[in-house]
């Protein structure tokens, strides 16, 4: 059975990665002329657009993803201190 300094250990671990990967999501982005903004007229005007949507909504994937990874690394932290007052209440009754 994983021990819980194990399992804090591996969410503190998931929340950095999962923070770090948060630097990387907005990379994916194509660029707008992929999406055909600098063609003229309306397709143009309909890639623009289209561009604009996807950056804001990789931001905002970006944003949660990194704030996910704070409330993993947290919650291990947590429970390594749940750990220890656990380990601490054991001792006092031994």
């Amino acid at each position: 059975m994983m021990r819980l300094d194990e399992l804090a250990n591996r969410l503190e671990l998931a929340g950095d990665q999962l923070a770090a990967a948060s630097t990387t999501i907005t990379v994916i982005d194509p660029g707008p002329r992929s999406l055909g903004a600098d063609t003229a007229g309306a397709l143009g005007q309909a890639g623009r657009e289209l561009h604009r949507i996807l950056a804001i909504a990789l931001s905002a994937r970006s944003r949660e993803t990194a704030a996910h990874g704070a409330r993993l690394a947290e919650t291990g932290q947590a429970l390594r201190a749940a750990a220890g007052a656990y380990r601490a209440a054991d001792e006092e009754a031994s």
